[in-house]
């Protein structure tokens, strides 16, 4: 049959509107014409029944530019004379457009099969003889008590009385289909909300009625589809709020030691019962490594797919068949249930002593299983490279790959031959399908579960990977392994942050249009409806530590665009640079700095070329090189105070060579303001590095850094339909709100890391497309907080919270309540609470040191994540005071 498609949407000149369509595993351009620039046409011949897939392009030099969203699906039907299609087109930028992700789609608007049935029985008679018109709307934000109905100024439509009820079976997409012997169809409508179970009218929508005029050739036979988009309120902005605890800090009665996916199910229960709508945990990837305390980070992964093997429930496995062994896990529930906080290295060990048993005597069960049989096929493009990987650490003693004695370069053939089951040792390896199998169980239970209670379970991306992971052993190529990522110096952390994962190689990312990315987020999408991008900001840029520093003060951005000689000059900045390239160190800065040291440092670590000026000698000439020095030369064990001071003393400069440019490219140093090195500057000379250091962080690099994020981020969310958020805090370039808005990413607000020069953050100009919260992991709580700076707490007692007076150094629970409050009423999409700060409202429940609620030191790379809740999620369900104030803030802020 003839198809004619027709979208309405203002071009210019040089810009052309195409149609890309799929059918039968094929794909096709229509290029549709146009009389006026406005008005686009595009035929096709189509077979009757057929179903077929679409989307809307606007092609122009710029490049192209697609229509929000997955592909339209279509199904032809019968065969018909002629079919017309008219759309329009969904723009990329819409913040209604969050709510066709699936956080939205499948768990807030999840719709009522038995509705979908119901309307469909009641579409099934039909006249053929006649012109058949469809009304199709496309709208996610619909309540799941209610459907779509059309209504409208004739006879087909209720004459404004009794509406169509349209079929939610292809929702988010709402369709009725009349039939009408008329040639010329001129119609006024309005789509209403229904209610599901008695199709009377709930809510009408707003503004002016919808037109609909159209002419087919001919009295019968041929059919129009008419799509529009959104269903108009008055208000279309929806609220919502949620919790965040990392997965290792839940407690619950029959728990070893440490939160379990299981946990969860009692974790979303107590969600549900205090109206929250989302559950935010922190990453849940393996992360053993060195398997001792160290591995407790959970932003180290040592493979991207993999699961936390500590946060499977034994007992959910099987029941132990050895009363000997039974015992010993009852025993070991009870000793490490009632530490305070997580012994992460017992944990390790307890439960892989009882993985190995349950595996033995599991094994021919679970491989003869056909769901195990199933997820081992469908995750072997990872699982046999990270099972023979955790075989050949487990077996070296390290995962630091470099230092196998075999197999510490990666190739197929290593896995076709440590995976073979006929293999001595396969057992070792098929310990790790076995374990992840019941990991991707139990968390994929969780979440069937979330979704059955209208609660979203949301993730977090960590910005890196492991250095010696599972990824890095396969794909070397895919990161730069000779620089190490952080972020710049902040408030939190003075000397910047070190995370020592290497960076992305993005152009071999982009060879195989991310790949690897996109098989990330595919597999994050199996368990989470929503996700936080951790540091999304380096997906526009990354901070790049060189291999040999340990702090981040003489960290680089990659990608940058450093200064070249001639830029410089024309600056003001000729000849010799070393003044600013080398650590300017003079007499009187070393008696500052070591005071009583003074000599000893002189004599062991400098150089003077007279009196005054001094450099660093050889064995100190690097960060590295100083903590090796005083944690392996027994000399020196006395004098580890120096190291920090001696590091300090080597981001004495203001310019940066740019590595591999033979001294022709500069870059400003972070920070640079703070060194004795400017601050003994003539005063034209500090006038030239304000310019320079204005200009290279806060404007060079917009655009750039701007396409650098176009590039890379959406191939990311093309791979699934998760809800996005952004944590988008530190020096943020100007361009990143535009991106995120463009993208549809959900910005991050968090009050004491304010957006611009304030020192609070105003919670009632928050945007919508955001995520509003007092506080997070990797800060203290709001009562840690406020005990903490008493100064920081007066000025917010005065100019936040309205107060008079010296502001109290205790934090009540009426402040942390007031606080809490202003997050519930803010304007933003979703308050999401730390656990902890809503356990603050209730002063029996809290506990006594604010300090210990704390889960992350950010300034301290050697921090250990152990915190644990004090309360069991038992506990927190029979809180009934607490429950019933959070279920009030909730309504009362219509959330």
């Amino acid at each position: 049959m003839i198809t004619h498609f027709h979208i309405n949407y203002g071009t210019v000149l040089g810009e052309q509107i195409v149609i890309r369509l799929k059918r039968n595993n094929k794909e096709e351009n229509i290029i549709c014409q146009t009389y006026d620039g406005v008005n686009w046409n595009g035929t096709v011949q189509l077979d009757a029944n057929e179903t077929i897939f679409y989307k809307y392009i606007l092609q122009s030099y710029k490049g192209m530019l697609e229509e929000y969203g997955t592909d339209r699906k279509f199904y032809t039907g019968k065969s018909k004379k002629q079919l017309f299609v008219q759309d329009a087109w969904r723009p990329p930028y819409d913040e209604r457009n969050a709510f066709f992700s699936a956080a939205f789609q499948d768990v807030i608007f999840k719709r009522n099969e038995n509705d979908v049935k119901k309307l469909k029985n009641k579409e099934k008679s039909s006249n053929i003889e006649t012109n058949a018109l469809t009304f199709q709307l496309h709208a996610a934000n619909v309540p799941s008590d209610c459907v779509v109905g059309v209504v409208g100024n004739h006879l087909l439509l209720g004459n404004w009385q009794k509406p169509i009820l349209l079929s939610s079976e292809h929702y988010p997409t709402w369709t009725a289909t009349v039939q009408t012997p008329e040639s010329d169809v001129k119609v006024e409508y309005k789509f209403v909300l229904c209610d599901a179970k008695t199709g009377e009218i709930k809510q009408w929508e707003q503004g002016d009625n919808r037109k609909l005029f159209f002419s087919f050739p001919s009295f019968a036979g041929n059919a129009l589809v008419h799509t529009d988009e959104f269903f108009n309120y008055t208000d279309s902005r929806w609220y919502g709020a949620g919790i965040a605890t990392p997965v290792f800090a839940l407690r619950s009665q029959k728990g070893l030691g440490i939160g379990e996916f299981t946990d969860l199910n009692l974790l979303i229960d107590w969600a549900a019962a205090t109206k929250m709508k989302v559950v935010q945990i922190l990453p849940v990837n393996d992360t053993i490594a060195s398997k001792t305390w160290i591995d407790s980070y959970p932003y180290a992964a040592i493979s991207v797919f993999a699961l936390h093997p500590l946060y499977v429930n034994i007992e959910k496995i099987a029941t132990l068949e050895n009363k000997t062994d039974q015992n010993a896990l009852d025993k070991a529930i009870f000793e490490l249930n009632t530490l305070e906080v997580v012994d992460f290295e017992q944990v390790l060990k307890y439960k892989f002593s009882f993985f190995k048993k349950l595996y033995q005597q599991e094994k021919e069960r679970f491989f003869k299983d056909t769901k195990v049989q199933k997820f081992l096929a469908d995750n072997a493009y990872w699982l046999k490279s990270y099972a023979v990987f955790c075989y050949l650490s487990d077996q070296n003693e390290t995962s630091n790959f470099n230092l196998w004695k075999n197999h510490n370069i990666f190739s197929e053939k290593i896995i076709t031959e440590l995976a073979n089951e006929k293999t001595a040792y396969f057992d070792n390896v098929a310990l790790y399908y076995f374990i992840q199998y019941h990991a991707h169980q139990q968390l994929f239970s969780a979440t069937e579960y979330a979704r059955s209670q209208g609660v979203i379970l949301k993730g977090d991306l960590p910005i890196g990977i492991y250095r010696y992971s599972c990824d890095a052993w396969v794909a070397p190529e895919l990161y730069n392994m000779n620089g190490q990522a952080g972020a710049p110096p902040d408030a939190y952390a003075e000397a910047g942050q070190n995370w020592g994962f290497p960076t992305y190689n993005w152009e071999v990312m982009s060879q195989d249009g991310f790949a690897w990315w996109q098989g990330r987020m595919t597999k994050l999408a199996e368990y989470f409806d929503a996700l936080r991008i951790d540091h999304i900001l380096g997906f526009f840029r990354i901070w790049q530590i060189p291999i040999n520093q340990v702090e981040g003060t003489l960290g680089l951005f990659n990608p940058r665009l450093p200064y070249s000689r001639l830029e410089l000059g024309n600056e003001g900045l000729h000849g010799n640079l070393e003044r600013f390239t080398k650590p300017y160190i003079r007499a009187h800065h070393l008696m500052e700095i070591f005071g009583s040291d003074v000599d000893f440092v002189k004599e062991n670590f400098l150089e003077t070329s007279d009196n005054d000026y001094f450099s660093p000698k050889e064995i100190i000439d690097n960060q590295k090189k100083i903590k090796a020095l005083f944690n392996e030369n027994k000399k020196y064990l006395n004098k580890n105070h120096l190291e920090k001071p001696l590091m300090k003393l080597l981001g004495e400069v203001l310019l940066i060579e740019e590595p591999n440019s033979n001294v022709l490219s500069f870059n400003p140093r972070i920070t640079l303001h703070t060194t004795r090195s400017y601050k003994e500057l003539e005063q034209f000379q500090q006038y030239i590095f304000d310019r320079l250091y204005d200009d290279y962080f806060f404007k060079r690099h917009d655009e750039y850094w701007k396409q650098q994020a176009l590039w890379k981020l959406p191939a990311l969310l093309k791979a699934t339909n998760m809800l996005i958020c952004g944590e988008d805090l530190g020096m943020i370039p100007n361009s990143v709100p535009d991106v995120m808005r463009e993208l549809n990413i959900i910005a991050l607000e968090i009050q004491r890391m304010p957006k611009g020069n304030a020192t609070f953050g105003d919670t009632e100009k928050y945007p919508y497309m955001t995520v509003c919260s007092p506080s997070c992991h990797d800060m203290s709580t709001v009562r840690g907080w406020w005990e903490a700076d008493a100064e920081l707490t007066q000025r917010f007692w005065k100019e936040n919270l309205k107060q008079q007076g010296n502001a109290p150094s205790d934090c009540s629970i009426a402040i942390v309540e007031a606080i809490n409050k202003q997050h519930f009423q803010a304007p933003s999409m979703w308050a999401i609470f730390p656990l902890q700060d809503l356990i603050g409202m209730d002063e029996s429940l809290r506990r006594k040191d604010a300090k210990a609620e704390q889960i992350n030191e950010p300034s301290n790379p050697q921090h250990y994540w152990r915190f644990r809740l004090h309360l069991s999620i038992e506990q927190l369900l029979d809180a009934k005071k607490l429950n019933e104030k959070i279920v009030t803030m909730v309504e009362e802020s219509g959330r």
